[in-house]
């Protein structure tokens, strides 16, 4: 008889087994992720999010999923959606801009005014999407992550401060988003896009642009402190960039019940809180830099936010039209991502 078949019935039998036959569990085996990095080393994406959820995961984990990030880009950064569910990629984060004919829903967050700030924007619109966004499936090819939107965009200009609606006309202005590019023209500035945030920059430094509509860290990581003159700050501020966090759905399904609930457990509100207030950090670390380069700073006044909120309502209109034809109800999922933002914002300043 076999010493397999002797183990065997010993343990059928409830015998102890002899010293050397004690069996064991088998290991749990190690699962690697390959998770892309798009944005550099010292933007806020990497800070913020790519690096505190990677030591999140390995951490929670205990080092069994191991987070890979290759030196150099799988993709270029209009193509995260495809490299994931491709499989080049495991992991990564997409501006929702890329995503816009996929995803159309959570732009609600976008919308300029609505929510107080970045952090209640993001947890809003995470519950949003898990309450009413949902059923609508825009998410289905892949494994979301996280929702969130950046610290809030300001106006940063290179000569003249921009304090009233007459201050707009006849500025290029450098946007990141449509949904910018729409509303700078509504103010009546002259809007640029370009596809790379990188070339934000460039458009500053070479005079191409007469300001930027972005959050404050770009002070830091697109280094415009030095072209930087004039700020001005919005009460609910000017938009937000809206972004995705996500994951190859196989992939995440191929994992153990064990790596499946660390990940859980390091994502969805957890992620989008933690990004959002990654980018919060980032934006306050060029506080010093505001008065180490002289630049001015302004606040939008009750007058000047009335005219701008009289040319922009068109955003929720075009957005009702997007949740009605995804047969969403639109004005319930509206009402309950400010009112959330709100409280959320109001609770957290106590």
């Amino acid at each position: 008889m076999s010493r397999r078949t002797i183990r065997r019935l010993l343990l059928l039998s409830g015998v102890a087994l002899p010293m050397g036959m004690t069996p064991h569990a088998p290991a749990r085996a190690d699962a690697t992720l390959t998770m892309n990095v798009v944005m550099p080393r010292a933007s806020s994406f990497f800070v913020g999010v790519y690096e505190p959820w990677k030591e999140a995961v390995e951490r929670e984990s205990r080092g069994h999923i191991k987070i890979v990030m290759p030196a150099a880009s799988l993709a270029p950064l209009p193509r995260q959606w495809e490299m994931v569910t491709s499989g080049v990629a495991d992991v990564a984060l997409t501006p929702n801009d890329y995503i816009r004919e996929r995803v159309k829903l959570p732009f609600l967050a976008e919308i300029p005014f609505l929510a107080p700030n970045s952090i209640a924007a993001s947890v809003a619109i995470w519950r949003t999407q898990q309450k009413y966004f949902a059923p609508a499936n825009e998410y289905k090819e892949v494994k979301l992550l996280g929702l969130w939107v950046n610290g809030g965009n300001t106006l940063q200009t290179v000569r003249r401060p921009v304090t009233k609606i007459a201050d707009f006309q006849g500025l290029k202005i450098w946007v990141a988003t449509p949904n910018m590019k729409t509303a700078l023209a509504a103010f009546g500035a002259t809007p640029v896009t370009a596809e790379q945030a990188n070339s934000m920059f460039e458009y500053m430094s070479s005079g191409i642009v007469d300001g930027a509509v972005t959050g404050k860290g770009s002070l830091i990581s697109f280094q415009l402190a030095r072209y930087t003159k004039q700020i001005t700050f919005f009460p609910g501020q000017l938009g937000y960039n809206l972004e995705t966090f996500f994951m190859n759905k196989h992939k995440y399904d191929s994992l153990s019940p064990e790596d499946k609930a660390t990940i859980d457990k390091v994502s969805y509100e957890v992620l989008s809180r933690m990004a959002a207030q990654g980018f919060v950090d980032q934006d306050n670390l060029a506080d010093p830099l505001i008065k180490q380069n002289g630049i001015e700073t302004h606040q939008a006044s009750p007058a000047f936010m009335a005219q701008l909120k009289s040319r922009i309502g068109f955003f929720k209109a075009n957005w009702m039209a997007d949740a009605k034809a995804r047969g969403i109800d639109g004005q319930a999922a509206y009402d309950y991502f400010r009112q959330t933002a709100q409280e959320l914002a109001a609770s957290s300043a106590k």
